[in-house]
């Protein structure tokens, strides 16, 4: 039995990158949902998620510098208040302003970026967003070959998924709507990020309310 509830494949809209770049778009610039705002949703999410999945112990969190890897980053923060001790490993020198803004936040509870991962089972998979094409390189790609093994939790697309060396994630979480690039992924579970219906039709899309029983749902064939 699931840990969450479930909803069917089918009664899902599967979006392509394109219509969700949009729909990132239309929240900022026209229903003034802030990405932060955004992020947050994400990365409490994924800390539940991670929480109830995996074994007890520490988890590390692996965060590239986009805004998949401020989910990440927001996500150690409250796995910190679930009681998990947690480390935080970048895949950059040079995040951009998001996972800067999350980074500050951790400095002031005592926890800064190491540059090796500790011996932790438990992963965040943090570095890379549905917009990547193509295979990981340099860092990112070094970190992802690092999860082999591990109990991974990736946020809206397993690192690298579908080149080699990309990450194997024993769950993924992605948010808003599932992807067309993950069909098939199992177990993939859908978090909201507080997108209103109204977002969803003024892109055409007629969707139904969805988190009526949670804000974590697995999808299921």
């Amino acid at each position: 039995m699931s840990a969450f509830p479930t909803v069917e494949a089918g009664a899902l809209p599967w979006l392509t990158v394109e219509q969700m770049v949009e729909a990132d778009r239309l929240a900022v610039e026209e229903f003034g949902i802030e990405l932060l705002q955004m992020m947050e949703h994400a990365g409490s999410s994924l800390a539940e998620l991670t929480h109830t999945l995996a074994a007890p112990g520490p988890v590390t969190v692996l965060a590239g510098g986009g805004n998949n890897g401020g989910g990440g980053l927001a996500a150690a923060r409250h796995l910190v208040d679930r009681g998990r001790a947690v480390s935080v490993v970048l895949a950059t020198d040079t995040p951009g302003s998001a996972p800067r803004h999350h980074l500050r936040t951790l400095a002031a509870m005592g926890i800064e970026p190491r540059r090796e991962p500790p011996d932790d089972r438990v992963v965040v998979d943090a570095l890379v967003g549905y917009g990547l094409e193509g295979p990981l390189r340099g860092r990112a790609a070094e970190l992802a070959r690092w999860t082999a093994g591990r109990f991974v939790v990736s946020l809206d697309f397993p690192s690298g998924r579908r080149h080699p060396g990309g990450v194997d994630a024993a769950a993924t979480l992605t948010l808003a709507l599932p992807k067309e690039g993950l069909r098939g992924l199992d177990p993939l579970y859908l978090a909201t990020l507080g997108l209103p219906p109204a977002l969803w039709a003024r892109m055409g899309i007629d969707l139904p309310a969805r988190f009526g029983d949670g804000r974590i749902l697995r999808i299921v064939d």
